[in-house]
């Protein structure tokens, strides 16, 4: 049922200077609140993170919170009343929408994932009503975070049945099978966070809820350089940066130097092994080598039951820091550095074992070799040691004595071994990587240095099986050995104990990325052969040994994915190689959620419908009353544009926030954003006439139709409002439940209505989602209303059964000959539904296709393609080799523009189609082109102008006429910061409206 009379989730429909006037409360408010803040975020003990704040009325402490802290507050109100005003004063502090989010709901359920706040406040006023459900509080704040409920203090255990990620290769024995029974399929999104892109190469370990990650010293974009050589701490439950410190310069990371613990990270490198306080980063301690040792450089280390293990050598020479300026994708693996690049492994070499007892800090024994052992073929179980001298001998050491319980040169054994093979190429794989694993029984070689599989007696050294490929990643899962390979020789699965080939599977993957286990399935780089499985990451799931595919997002390649804490974490790429999603993504236990039920309007609408009819809106000829000026995106319009202008207004922000492009009809110009807020301005004189709130980012721009404007946002719903006034007029909650994450630094649902919205003879089409995963979920309502027309909600699995290959949300819409388009990822993109009853049109293909990845939508001759950067990026995305390039085109349909960098074209219709059209004139006023809208007379393009001097210029930016006849510039005018994409609108009395990328806004008019 419709809740009637409610939707105060508001229009402030008077002058934003009244709203303004909030900001200077009185002098004992502010001060009663700076203190309630003080002391609230002392209790916590924590400055950064999600808060949960439940308060009658908690505006001014939530201010508060945010100005004295790095936390973001989210809080919950039980009616819209309660949130509209709480919605206006957080606003006019500068916070809503990045600092403090606001939304409405009862507090017998918080609108958070489970285990996603750091933290829970709950006040004195608010504990009658929301301390009545403990459970509540405890579900979404996770086991590092506190429940301040009142006067009492909360602190949340971890639950049963998780399981640390403490070594590299997740334990001493260098086998990636994690033991956590809570990380089963299927899954959902965590959270999703930065950094975005980082250097090589990458290792990972996680305890008690927080992950910690090295990155290490070859950069080959400056997009990385500012994680080279650093250790960062994150929260595994929400990503946030708890902390970080520099790593020793040139140190190879990519070895078992790094153990987690729940208060102490051990790290080693060419001097000692660190303890650092693992919720400050600071150095608690350090451990030398001992001093008869061969050396003080730490090669390798394991902890087993309160005793720390390693192996010690010679100091080894840095590496240096690469720090290239690379604009292509992918990376160069040839060369990489000096050391990847050596005809020898130039690393992880040492001669002596010791052991430490950790309480004591005093070394249990001590053990030489005389020969060189290398660091990537040692692991340790059950007490023993195995470790493998190239090509002299294996030795098993009793790990609490240290001496060798056997040694073996036996030569048929060693040539099984055989010699190293260089690899460090994307067929083969890293050099660096371990090539040595253990089970109770069976010791195994394999790896990208390694010609053969071969399996050995951990009784007493002796050759078991071989197996003449050995470029695989082993898993051992539940008693069976897991090879996973690549194209050139499928995975299988073996006999451990006698090398049996059990099964061999169809589905492959690139031997450059490395494969984990959980308790159902085996995760890795999903190959090309097969269509449900190219691109992405591969789910093996072993109960019957089917693939099913995670699309958007690779595991990278030197940690897989790891399972910690009953989650599933993707550390951050190094490339962009085929990547929907890029940075630090994580997912977690779905449980029986149904990813792709059906809306009910009863569930979802919330109407006004209180008798009155829409005011009247005019929307004129000449006006931009949509996302590029129509719903074929054709960014043109016939308005005059003057020969001169003037600066008619300027909007700045009271905050930064990234802002969405405009739209202006009807004497009104909208501006939105990432704080989810419309502001309706005076398209003549820039006053702010109304504002509008939503829950989330808005990425699009509202559409105008028949007197109302209706607005997608990140809070999983779609909005409509009178376009006069403000009034509301009705929402549509998307997103199949209320849940909110963590997506890069700002608070989501887990199904933002990203794609924007598009309105066509009186219906509204909008998308919501983020990977397939989640699912995809694509409506058709009533415009007037907000009544279900049509849905449909299994485009995000196109494959079938369990398999989440589909369209994801990754882009805007576009409507052509009764055609729905949507920008829809890595595996088909544009997505396409019949506008009459929401089918998906599209296919899965039979053979692998690279499809774009870009969010942008454009009709070229014809055809709907796909361009631009990433949804989910930088600002600053580069171009890579597996996108097309940004493609920014204005269309009248007599005159066609384009520009794809830092040109704007003319081109000749007549010739559109031709691989080189013909331009009719060109322009080269700027250097990069980021939006472009047409005119009758002349084209209007913004961007950045070419700069003099590329070493010491300043980038500037500007917005220019060109005169549609020849291409000369008419005028340019300077702008203060880059304009969005497609952040141009034009309006019937010929005015041109610049949203820019920092919110900032400007409105340029005929000079009087």
């Amino acid at each position: 049922m419709s809740r009637k009379n409610t939707l105060v989730w508001v229009a402030v429909a008077t002058s934003c200077m009244f709203l303004w006037c909030w900001a200077a409360p009185g002098t004992l408010q502010a001060a009663e609140a700076d203190a309630n803040a003080r002391q609230v975020i002392q209790n916590l003990g924590i400055n950064r993170g999600i808060c949960v704040l439940l308060d009658q009325d908690p505006a001014k402490l939530a201010v508060a919170l945010a100005r004295q802290s790095e936390l973001t507050v989210y809080v919950q109100l039980p009616t819209s009343e309660a949130t509209a005003a709480v919605q206006s004063q957080v606003d006019a502090a500068g916070l809503l929408g990045t600092r403090v989010y606001v939304e409405t709901g009862p507090w017998s359920h918080i609108h958070l994932a489970d285990n996603l706040a750091d933290a829970v406040v709950v006040m004195p006023e608010a504990a009658p009503a929301a301390g009545s459900n403990r459970d509540e509080l405890l579900r979404v704040v996770n086991p590092l975070g506190k429940v301040l409920l009142a006067d009492q203090q909360i602190t949340k255990p971890f639950p049963a049945g998780t399981d640390d990620w403490s070594h590299p290769f997740h334990g001493p024995d260098n086998n990636p099978q994690s033991t956590d029974r809570l990380a089963r399929g299927a899954y959902i999104t965590q959270f999703m966070t930065e950094p975005w892109y980082v250097p090589m190469p990458e290792v990972s370990v996680a305890s008690a809820g927080r992950m910690f990650t090295a990155f290490g010293h070859i950069g080959f974009n400056k997009r990385v350089f500012p994680w080279l050589n650093m250790l960062v701490a994150q929260n595994g439950y929400n990503g946030t940066v708890l902390w970080k410190r520099p790593l020793e310069p040139g140190f190879m990371i990519h070895r078992n130097t790094m153990i987690a613990t729940p208060e102490v990270l051990y790290l080693a490198d060419n001097t000692s092994c660190k303890l650092i306080d693992t919720a400050t980063g600071k150095v608690k301690g350090q451990i030398f080598a001992p001093q008869d040792a061969s050396g003080p450089s730490w090669k390798w280390m394991a902890m087993e039951d309160g005793v720390l293990y390693a192996m010690v050598g010679r100091k080894e020479a840095e590496d240096p820091t690469v720090r290239w300026d690379r604009n292509k994708g992918g990376w160069p693996w040839r060369p990489m550095s000096k050391g990847y690049d050596a005809k020898e492994y130039p690393w992880g070499f040492g001669h002596t074992f010791f052991a430490i007892d950790l309480k004591t800090k005093q070394v249990l024994w001590t053990h030489k070799e005389q020969e060189p052992v290398d660091t990537r073929a040692v692991c340790m179980k059950n007490g023993r040691i195995y470790c493998y001298s190239h090509p002299k001998f294996l030795v098993c050491l009793d790990a609490k004595e240290g001496k060798p319980v056997w040694r073996t040169t036996d030569s048929k054994l060693l040539e099984a071994i055989g010699p190293h093979f260089k690899a460090q190429t994307w067929q083969y794989g890293f050099s660096s990587t371990s090539y040595i694993k253990c089970s109770d029984k069976v010791i195994y070689f394999a790896g990208p240095q390694r010609h053969k599989l071969v399996a050995v007696s951990t009784e007493d050294g002796s050759l078991l099986w071989q197996y003449e490929e050995g470029n695989f990643q082993l898993v051992l899962h539940k008693g069976e050995l897991y090879a996973m390979g690549s194209r050139q020789h499928p995975s299988k699965k073996f006999n451990p104990l006698t090398g049996e080939i059990l099964t061999t599977f169809k589905c492959r993957r690139a031997a450059c990325t490395r494969a984990t286990g959980t308790a159902d399935s085996i995760l890795c780089r999903a190959g090309r052969t097969e269509p449900s499985f190219h691109g992405g990451t591969l789910r093996l799931i072993t109960a019957d040994d089917h693939g099913t595919r995670i699309a958007p997002m690779r595991p990278p390649c030197q940690n897989g994915v790891i399972i910690s804490n009953g989650l599933l974490h993707w550390g951050p790429w190094m490339c962009d190689c085929h990547l929907s999603l890029v940075g630090y993504l994580c997912l977690g236990p779905a449980g029986k959620f149904d990813f792709t039920a059906r809306a009910t309007e009863s569930e979802r609408l919330e109407s006004a419908d209180d008798g009155q009819t829409v005011a009247p809106f005019a929307v004129a000829p000449g006006d931009w009353p949509t996302y590029r000026a129509d719903n074929r995106r054709n960014a043109a319009s016939p308005t005059q544009i003057p020969a001169e202008v003037r600066l008619a207004w300027q909007y700045q922000p009271s905050q930064t926030t990234f802002a969405a492009a405009p739209v202006t009809a009807g004497g009104l110009t909208f501006l939105t954003g990432s704080d989810g807020v419309v502001r309706a301005m005076d398209a003549g004189g820039g006053q702010c006439r109304w504002k509008g709130y939503t829950g989330g980012r808005i990425y699009y721009p509202p559409a105008i139709s028949q007197g109302r404007l209706v607005v997608a946002s990140g809070d999983g719903r779609i909005y409509a409002f009178e376009a006069a006034t403000g009034r509301p007029l009705w929402r549509f909650r998307a997103a199949p439940a209320e849940r909110k994450i963590s997506l890069y630094g700002r608070l989501s649902s887990t199904w933002p209505v990203a794609s924007g919205v598009i309105v066509e003879n009186g219906v509204v089409y909008a998308a919501a989602g983020i990977g397939s995963w989640d699912g995809t979920h694509v409506y058709a309502l009533d415009a007037k209303t907000g009544k279900i027309r049509w849905q449909n909600n299994t485009s995000g699995y196109l494959a079938g059964g369990d398999s989440v290959s589909g369209v994801s949300v990754q882009g805007h819409l576009l409507l052509h000959q009764d055609r729905l388009y949507l920008a829809g990822g890595n595996v088909v993109s544009p997505a396409v539904y019949d506008i009459n009853d929401g089918k998906c049109l599209n296919t899965l293909p039979d053979e692998f296709v690279r499809a774009p990845r870009g969010r942008e939508l454009v009709l070229v001759n014809g055809q709907v393609g796909v361009f631009g950067r990433l949804l989910y990026t930088p600002q600053d995305y580069w171009l890579g080799p597996f996108r097309l390039p940004d493609l920014f085109q204005a269309d009248s349909g007599k005159a066609l523009i384009r520009s794809t960098g830092p040109g704007v074209v003319r081109v000749d219709p007549a010739t559109a189609a031709a691989k080189k059209p013909k331009a009719i004139w060109t322009s080269n006023h700027f250097g990069q082109v980021v939006a472009v809208a047409l005119g009758n007379n002349a084209v209007i393009a913004a961007g950045q102008l070419p700069m003099a001097d590329k070493k010491s210029a300043e980038q500037v930016c500007a917005v220019a006429a060109l005169d549609l006849d020849d291409g000369h510039t008419l005028w340019s005018h300077t702008l203060p910061a880059m304009p969005a994409t497609c952040g141009l609108a034009l309006d019937s009395a010929g005015r041109v409206t610049v949203a820019l990328r920092n919110g900032q806004a400007l409105c340029l008019a005929a000079v009087d």
